[in-house]
């Protein structure tokens, strides 16, 4: 069964093993993404399901790759890192359950003071920072059961992968393309992983990579938080690369006249295009910034960061308090009884495949609720005239989805999340989400389809003839797609006409980015799509992989509506078509 993201799971499909499945999240490049709770645990005790795509479980190089993601993920236990509860597979399905985390991305926080023209206060950014440096330290010095280091480098540290809780903590998110010591996936050859504007060199040149890549692209974060603008984003990967490896950095002053020397220099030192010029650790890069505050006392605690969150971030904080309201509202589903056995005179049955679950148990952890802080001043500053939009990569899931309320009320908008995170849009009042518990949650559905083929039956029969032809006239069966602009677009990074190609002469290192591009569109109303015949599935389509080359796209709307779309798949690269409107 298809499941669009962002929808309440119905009630033949939340059983998933030991596992009940609330809310779809999202769907990415690899994995679909759930909210959902341990059969039998309290109801306030909600995690995260990564659960690998159908179309994917067949695949033996995307099925080592969720493993190996797993198993690493698993193996790090620390504060400032997304902790993974287990991970298996049921009934050939590989799952990783992990916690869910209440909070904002720290992507989205950036967005939202581009857009109010403001800046974060510079104790904030090093607060968010330490405790960044913190994580990505513990997953570096990360130990085998040997007692040998594992050699844990991230490749993906970016803003979308870095959480602000309500409590204040700093999470570590997305291990998913991490590599360690003896792991057995691998790129594969002629690819390039990780966000092209926050690489390092080195990542972008494949040459081999330690920990002091990951203080580099933190290094980019930094920058980017203290200017809210993008820093090495280009028009092609070419020039991002280029002015990764190549172009001088802006000087942080002209933007932060109020950075403290000692603070500068410690983000000069990060991101030194020289490995050997770095920080050795991301433990010795905290340590510097924490010294660089020692006399403007210091950088923000947990609380100085909770207390941000709930004053000038409170309606994104209310807004995710809804999903957990309407998950609470969700009814438990009763125990499975035991199976029954078998009579004497039967034959046995053969015993059921085994989970291969790893061990691991679930904490009973239940959700804060958010204080009540007292007024204080505001950590945001205000920003100068004209700045530049700030706008990250979208994290698996490049189209905004919606969750459904009762029926005549408007959807409550979801942008996309990274693994382990609930982000909720911020203009949904609190009080809008409706649902009683007793409802079926596909009846609103249900009633609706029936009505509109009521009023279809009836207007046909008075009028069916005029009506084949107003139908004809206006509204011929095959016409060129108008693809509306996806939400925040002005947030969005450019989508490229055409890439630019590599001069090879100049940057000879720099290799092709994947075999695979990845396609995705949405739609006003469910929309069937075709590659050249081939059915893909319905939308909304986030990141499907698909070899590069030029496809004829139908796309099927309701009743019979056909659009056509001319689509050009380029290998590593992302084609959004945005947003059907029929």
């Amino acid at each position: 069964m298809t499941i669009p993201a962002g929808t309440l799971v119905p009630r033949d499909a939340r059983d998933f093993g030991k596992y009940q499945l609330i809310a779809k999240l999202a769907t990415g490049g690899m994995a679909e993404i759930f909210l959902a709770r341990v059969t039998g645990a309290d109801k306030s005790d909600v995690i995260v399901l990564k659960r690998i795509l159908p179309h994917l479980a067949e695949d033996e190089h995307f099925v080592t790759m969720f493993r190996d993601e797993a198993d690493l993920a698993s193996r790090l236990d620390h504060k400032n890192i997304c902790h993974v509860h287990a991970y298996g597979d049921i009934s050939g399905t590989w799952f990783i359950a992990m916690e869910y985390l209440h909070g904002v991305p720290l992507s989205r926080m950036m967005t939202r003071l581009s857009k109010a023209g403001k800046m974060l206060d510079i104790r904030i950014v090093a607060g968010i920072i330490v405790q960044a440096c913190e994580g990505l330290h513990a997953a570096h010095e990360a130990r085998d059961e040997n007692g040998q280091l594992m050699g844990v480098v991230h490749r993906d540290v970016s803003p979308p992968n870095i959480m602000v809780t309500s409590d204040g903590t700093v999470k570590l998110l997305d291990f998913g393309i991490a590599k360690a010591r003896g792991a057995n996936s691998r790129t594969r050859t002629g690819t390039v992983k990780g966000k092209n504007a926050y690489m390092s060199p080195e990542q972008i040149l494949g040459k081999p990579l330690d920990r002091r890549s990951d203080v580099f692209a933190l290094g980019i974060v930094m920058y980017e938080m203290l200017a809210i603008k993008r820093l090495f984003h280009r028009d092609s990967d070419f020039l991002t690369f280029k002015a990764i490896t190549e172009e001088p950095i802006p000087d942080i002053r002209e933007r932060r006249p109020d950075l403290p020397p000692g603070m500068r220099a410690a983000l000069l030192q990060a991101m030194a295009r020289d490995p050997n010029g770095r920080f050795d650790s991301a433990h010795a890069f905290g340590n510097a910034l924490k010294n660089s505050l020692a006399t403007l006392g210091g950088p923000a605690s947990a609380s100085d960061l909770a207390r941000l969150l709930s004053t000038d971030f409170f309606e994104e904080m209310s807004a995710r308090d809804e999903i957990i309201k309407a998950a609470d509202e969700v009814p438990l589903l009763p125990p499975k009884p035991p199976p029954i056995p078998a009579r004497a005179l039967r034959p046995t049955p053969p015993p059921p495949l085994p989970m291969g679950e790893r061990s691991g148990e679930l904490a009973h952890r239940a959700r804060q609720k958010s204080d009540l802080f007292p007024a204080i001043p505001s950590m945001i500053v205000q920003g100068q005239e004209g700045s530049s939009p700030f706008s990250v990569p979208r994290q698996e899931g490049s189209a905004p989805f919606a969750l459904p309320r009762q029926e005549g009320s408007a959807p409550i908008l979801v942008p996309p999340l990274p693994a382990g995170v609930l982000d909720l849009s911020s203009t949904v009042p609190a009080d809008t989400w409706l649902l009683d518990p007793d409802t079926d949650l596909l009846g609103a559905h249900r009633r609706k389809t029936l009505r509109n083929l009521l009023i279809a039956a009836a207007g046909i029969a008075v009028v069916g003839g005029l009506l084949f032809v107003a139908f004809e006239f206006y509204q011929p069966g095959e016409q060129r797609a108008e693809v509306a602009p996806p939400p925040d677009a002005a947030a969005e990074d450019p989508v490229d006409a055409a890439p630019k190609p590599i001069d090879a002469d100049r940057r000879p290192d720099i290799e092709a980015l994947a075999r695979y591009g990845f396609f995705s569109l949405a739609a006003t109303a469910k929309t069937t799509v075709y590659f050249d015949g081939k059915l893909i599935g319905d939308t909304p389509l986030t990141r499907v992989p698909m070899l590069p080359g030029a496809y004829k796209v139908k796309a099927i709307g309701p009743r019979g509506k056909v659009k056509n779309l001319k689509v050009n798949i380029y290998g590593g690269k992302d084609t959004d078509e945005g947003t059907i409107t029929w």
